[in-house]
């Protein structure tokens, strides 16, 4: 197989993307205390929906034709978790937990889904006759 360098990219991107999500979720509450002790605006709620579209977008990139089953739907499986407890968190505050374990998770399988693809594209395809 081949290895394939904006699959490669994805998995770096996801791997960055899930990262700064947890440092997001993680500052998140520091930093509306420190906004909410001064007169400024609270920030947008924008970046759960960035972190979520961006997040989307790499797992497809990541996935894409040679991923093995396994790692796809590990990938595609966190993904909906992360997904589903952001969409949900305004409701469920325990959720914002899940959502740390969720991205953790998108963490770890890129990081297998990149030794993966190096190992398939160190061995050799074999032609069977």
């Amino acid at each position: 197989m081949k290895h394939s360098l904006p699959r490669v990219w994805a998995d770096y991107g996801g791997i960055v993307n899930a990262t700064l999500c947890l440092l997001h979720c993680a500052a998140g509450p520091l930093l509306l205390a420190w906004w909410s002790g001064t007169q400024h605006a609270a920030p947008a709620p924008y970046w759960d929906a960035l972190f979520l579209v961006l997040s989307g977008v790499l797992v497809v990139g990541a996935t894409w034709r040679l991923s093995s089953l396994g790692l796809r739907l590990a990938l595609w499986a966190f993904f909906a978790l992360f997904a589903a407890t952001v969409l949900l968190v305004d409701y469920w505050s325990w959720l914002e937990l899940v959502q740390y374990a969720a991205s953790l998770g998108l963490v770890g399988t890129h990081l297998l889904n990149l030794r993966y693809c190096r190992r398939c594209a160190a061995v050799p395809a074999t032609i069977s006759g």
